[in-house]
């Protein structure tokens, strides 16, 4: 799915372009805006190539949009026989993810999410694949800098991380955090631990969310973080820059070796 701005749909390609790119700006900031949509060859609403290039955009909002909710019946909108979405990287604070989306002939219905915006959603695919990755070292820096913001008030140092990542399945990862912290003279250890769990549309759902504690300082961080992961248990992250309409994925496969992988195919099968 794809958000627009206004409250018409586009008629045109150029309407089309400029109406994705402004609904996109509210949440990205782009080193180059001209370039993030590109519209190439046939005539509306039947196209060539459909390219949403959304590398070095970075995310300027605190949590990733939430995933549009379609409300009333869709309308007659575009066909693509190529359709790409780039971000090598999109940024998110301290975090940078690599995304790759491209199908082939591709259809898009105009449709209205809950709030009564237009947005633009795909409904058929012939065939096409995702693949979504993140650095250990850039997500193992993004919790760093999470940690670090979040002890700080309270006095408390955050000296040393370790993150370990193990595929559990075709489509789970269960993660191991050492975090190591300092309090005046004295020092702890805390572990959290965890499962995430990815569905078709690339959402990755966090559970058996735990947290233990070594020395004085580690028991007593385990405590409070241990209250604080109630929240979080059952919390659903989307893992890419776009949902995925009515396209459902198969063939996942997660890889932990040197960076958080995760690859789909999607569309008819023969």
């Amino acid at each position: 799915m794809f958000p627009l701005a206004g409250s018409t749909y586009p008629t045109t390609a150029d309407a089309l372009a400029t109406s994705l790119r402004t609904a996109l700006s509210e949440f990205f900031e782009f080193p180059n805006p001209s370039a993030v949509i590109r519209i190439e060859g046939g005539s509306w609403p039947n196209f060539e190539r459909f390219i949403v290039n959304m590398s070095d955009a970075t995310l300027k909002v605190n949590q990733p949009p939430p995933k549009p909710v379609q409300q009333g019946e869709r309308s007659p909108g575009v066909f693509a026989n190529e359709l790409q979405v780039v971000g090598h990287p999109i940024r998110y604070q301290q975090s940078r993810l690599d995304l790759d989306f491209a199908a082939k002939r591709v259809k898009a219905d105009f449709a209205r999410q809950a709030n009564g915006q237009p947005m633009l959603v795909i409904s058929d695919a012939d065939e096409g694949h995702v693949a979504v990755q993140i650095t250990k070292a850039d997500l193992q820096a993004a919790l760093m800098a999470a940690a670090g913001a979040a002890a700080k008030p309270h006095g408390v140092a955050i000296q040393d991380m370790q993150l370990n990542l193990n595929a559990d399945g075709p489509r789970s990862v269960a993660g191991d955090l050492r975090v190591k912290a300092k309090k005046m003279v004295m020092s702890g250890v805390v572990h959290l631990r965890g499962k995430a769990d990815i569905d078709d549309q690339l959402v990755a759902t966090l559970s058996n969310l735990a947290c233990g504690g070594e020395g004085m300082i580690g028991g007593m961080a385990a405590a409070m973080v241990n209250t604080k992961l109630k929240t979080f248990e059952g919390k659903r992250i989307a893992l890419s820059a776009l949902a995925l309409g009515d396209v459902k994925l198969r063939d996942v496969k997660i890889s932990t070796t040197d960076a958080i992988s995760v690859t789909a195919q999607f569309g008819k099968q023969l």
